[in-house]
């Protein structure tokens, strides 16, 4: 998708996926035995009605999504001040669909009344009483909430929602297509970069400039460009520490575009890497291609981290891969259900299927190496009948693999 229509190729279908979405959202409150759904979380948002958030760098609550089971409508409530805006933009829902959110009163208490229009919302679309899901909320804010629904039971909507997010439609996957392609524009200028004095900010600046030509809604989280010493412990943040000969530079960028994330990750050297460096990244190059392998329709979870525990064996650097995920679902959040564990911990069941889409991000940390021994590899595979396909393509280090 371009930023000017065109008139001689099919472009993505944008109305027909937000009709799908909202489908599928009721498909998964029937199976989760949901009347209503109320959401606050800004990818759930985009989810169901289309709202590209406002993002804030803390939390809060300042959106929402409402859905219920009697109604194929949606009502979702925006900014106070943004809502003029959006009720002319927003063509696909009624002017009287797009409301005023109760920002204060919603995060500071006040019981029922304070958050009135959201009951009113629910009365719109049918809602009488019953199960009502919910995501996320401040400890005010759900209490509101069970003030105004007394009679009704207030539960966990997540289970719901992440269920109805975890296989993309191929509309999304060509929309994650597409921001896959500015992911690798944007790694592209960062490894040029790559040279002696220039810093760990810099590398970034001329990430978030490709990012933001191209049209970036916002960066992933908070990008990574460390150098040297700063890759082991790892440094999660850009620095100003700057690049010398021998150095590994990790990248960690990504960014969301038309209401889907794309990530990746590169770790290159400047200059000529040592021996230890080479091992470290042929580990975690080893352990990337076999999870990758593993992304079959069929497939579980517990497989796919065999098959990196399969590539960790007997390998004295194995002991070095970091604790928290292998792999993570990406779509209109930049880290979603499934979450796969590394080998050796607990990772939730779930099978692979046609449209599953993952982050595979395998990152081994080595402190005490000269030019420094972190090296993550991260890139976005959709899961097709025939298999794995890499959505991220920017080629991996030559010297490094040597």
């Amino acid at each position: 998708m371009t930023s000017i229509a065109s008139d001689w190729k099919r472009e993505v279908d944008i109305d027909l996926l937000r009709r799908k979405r909202v489908a599928r959202a009721h498909e998964m409150m029937e199976r989760f035995g949901l009347d209503a759904l109320v959401a606050f979380e800004y990818a759930n948002g985009r989810y169901l009605a289309g709202l590209r958030p406002l993002y804030a760098p803390n939390f809060l609550v300042r959106q929402a999504a409402v859905v219920t089971s009697a109604s194929d409508d949606v009502i979702c409530f925006v900014h106070q001040d943004d809502t003029p805006h959006r009720r002319k933009t927003m063509y696909w829902m009624p002017e009287g669909h797009v409301r005023e959110f109760p920002t204060g009163t919603m995060l500071e208490g006040g019981g029922a009344d304070a958050i009135a229009p959201i009951g009113a919302a629910l009365k719109d679309l049918g809602f009488k009483n019953g199960r009502v899901g919910v995501d996320i909320g401040t400890t005010a804010s759900l209490r509101n909430i069970e003030a105004l629904l007394r009679g009704s039971e207030v539960v966990d909507g997540n289970g719901c929602l992440n269920a109805a997010r975890a296989v993309k439609f191929p509309e999304e996957v060509e929309l994650m297509r597409i921001a896959s392609a500015v992911v690798d524009a944007a790694l592209h200028v960062a490894v040029s970069c790559v040279q002696p004095g220039i810093r760990e900010c810099e590398i970034l600046a001329e990430v978030m400039r490709v990012f933001y030509r191209h049209g970036a809604e916002i960066p992933q989280c908070n990008l990574i460009v460390c150098t040297g010493e700063n890759t082991a412990p790892m440094q999660r943040f850009a620095g100003e520490t700057m690049v010398r000969p021998g150095d590994l530079v990790f990248m960690d960028i990504g960014a969301c575009f038309n209401g889907v994330f794309s990530e990746a990750t590169r770790t290159v050297v400047c200059g000529e890497p040592n021996g230890r460096q080479r091992a470290v990244y042929s580990l975690a190059h080893s352990v990337h291609e076999e999870v990758i392998k593993a992304l079959v329709p069929g497939r579980s979870g517990t497989d796919v981290q065999q098959a990196a525990e399969q590539a960790l064996s007997d390998n004295e650097l194995g002991r070095f891969m970091q604790k928290m995920v292998i792999a993570h679902g990406i779509g209109v959040g930049y880290a979603e259900p499934p979450f796969i564990s590394p080998p050796g911990r607990s990772t939730p069941s779930f099978t692979v299927e046609e449209g599953t889409v993952v982050a595979v991000v395998p990152t081994i940390i080595v402190e005490g190496i000269p030019g420094g021994g972190g090296v993550r590899l991260e890139d976005v595979i959709a899961v097709g009948a025939g298999g794995p396909e890499r959505l991220t393509k920017f080629p991996y280090d030559e010297k490094l693999l040597a």
